[in-house]
């Protein structure tokens, strides 16, 4: 809706300029390709590369856990979600701290002050620095994430993610809850229990950043078979 708005498009006029204007198309997620519903031949499903440094990240658990929301700190990507889960733990007295890993934004100082167990660690350089902050990784944004770059740094460098069963995150983690956790939209309960389970198994937490590892690289290996030849061959 945001973007249809920044356009002043309406989203059947927005997908019918792009048809009218592109000879070929390249998709970051199966969702996209299926609201494009272009003519076989015009799109090419490229899921979104990660650095690779992530793979080889150490994955220690501290004590009090670091939950950790990266990227944009707006309300729609779920800042005030964060922040309700936070105050939530705090007075379960649960050992979690919240670690808010992105630059200042307007949303982030209308929330001001923080709950006491509430980090802001303010722009991370590259997802690597951004993800040795994390001991889990929260996507609980407000809106259908056409692929979720954060959720797959974070399986990459062995963080379990604990996301909101919308867009394309769910389908990144995958439907089992081996390398991650889909709860209820809009939950913050949900998302509490969630990490209240991992709180305690630690054991469980330990098998789900392998599994996130395996998974991502799983991934990976789809997005490297779309080779740039392919997208960009010359017409016959």
């Amino acid at each position: 809706a945001q973007m249809c708005f920044d356009l002043g498009l309406t989203a059947p006029e927005w997908r019918a300029q792009l048809l009218a204007e592109a000879d070929h198309l390249v998709a970051n997620a199966a969702p996209v390709v299926d609201w494009l519903a272009a003519p076989e031949g015009r799109v090419t499903l490229r899921p979104n590369t990660v650095d690779p440094a992530l793979f080889d990240l150490p994955f220690a658990p501290r004590s009090p856990l670091q939950v950790a929301l990266v990227g944009s700190l707006m309300t729609r990507k779920g800042l005030g979600t964060v922040l309700d889960l936070a105050r939530l733990a705090r007075n379960r007295r649960l050992p979690l701290r919240f670690v808010l890993v992105g630059a200042d934004s307007p949303d982030l100082a209308a929330m001001t002050p923080l709950p006491s167990n509430v980090i802001h660690a303010g722009y991370a350089q590259g997802a690597v620095a951004a993800m040795t902050q994390a001991d889990i990784v929260l996507s609980l944004s407000r809106f259908a994430e056409s692929y979720g770059r954060s959720v797959m740094e974070a399986m990459a460098a062995g963080r379990p993610v604990i996301t909101h069963a919308r867009g394309t995150p769910p389908r990144l983690v995958g439907p089992s809850g081996e390398a991650g956790l889909v709860v209820p939209v809009d939950d913050p309960a949900a998302v509490l229990a969630a990490l209240g389970d991992l709180l305690a198994a630690p054991q469980r937490l330990r098998q789900m950043s392998r599994a996130a590892r395996a998974r991502a690289r799983a991934l990976m290996d789809v997005s490297h078979a779309a080779q740039d030849r392919a997208i960009f061959a010359p017409e016959a």
